[in-house]
């Protein structure tokens, strides 16, 4: 019988890590980018233009936030798991 591979690849997993990284941080650029275009370029006037910032303000931009933000943690927990990986490989 076949003994099923167990554990990961400690590089594997920081690579993934470094790209969740980079991508929450892009999330980060971009609602950045886009709330500075809302807010003083984008040539909308009225009730509709004011709802639609108001919205950008308390609920899209709050939500790309979390997005990067938890895309953050998760590379974080993934370095974790290299670390634990190469630790129990070691003994």
């Amino acid at each position: 019988m076949t003994q099923a591979l167990q554990g990961a690849d400690p590089e594997a997993l920081r690579q993934f890590a470094r790209e969740l990284d980079g991508a929450g941080r892009r999330l980060l650029e971009l609602k950045t980018a886009l709330g500075a275009r809302i807010a003083h370029n984008l040539q909308w006037e009225g009730p509709d233009a004011f709802v639609f910032r108001h919205a950008w303000q308390s609920s899209y931009a709050p939500v790309i936030s979390k997005a990067a933000s938890m895309l953050a943690e998760t590379a974080r927990r993934l370095d974790a798991q290299a670390a634990s990986q190469e630790a129990a490989s070691s003994t």
